[in-house]
């Protein structure tokens, strides 16, 4: 805690549930076209195709919820890890990392302005 504002809780990281975790909602969201925020923000659009995102999310919350005890000790244990974190690996001061970061996004959005993409 640098300031005295906040203190960061690290999980344990664990590769195989954030890997088969990251496909899963990178799959639904290239088939459906929105991310879980924008799919509520649809709701308010008074488009139809919101419907699909919501109840794919609260199905996919409810199997993952009935499965969980099965894939408690395969894919969501593999490449299990401590409580890691980025600086730690790089043996770095944290600050210099969110530096570094500031830095890759503020570039990326110049680059990305640039293109008006």
């Amino acid at each position: 805690m640098d300031f005295g504002l906040v203190q960061l809780v690290v999980k344990a990281t664990v590769l195989g549930g954030n890997i088969l975790g990251g496909l899963i909602f990178g799959l639904g969201w290239g088939l459906l076209g929105y991310c879980p925020g924008t799919a509520v923000g649809a709701l308010g659009g008074g488009t139809q195709d919101w419907l699909w995102g919501i109840l794919g999310m609260l199905a996919g919350a409810a199997l993952f919820a009935e499965v969980f005890p099965v894939f408690k000790g395969t894919p969501l244990a593999w490449g299990a890890f401590d409580k890691i974190t980025l600086p730690q690996i790089l043996r770095v001061n944290h600050w210099i990392v969110m530096g570094l970061f500031v830095i890759g996004g503020l570039s990326l959005f110049g680059w990305f302005e640039k293109r008006r993409l």
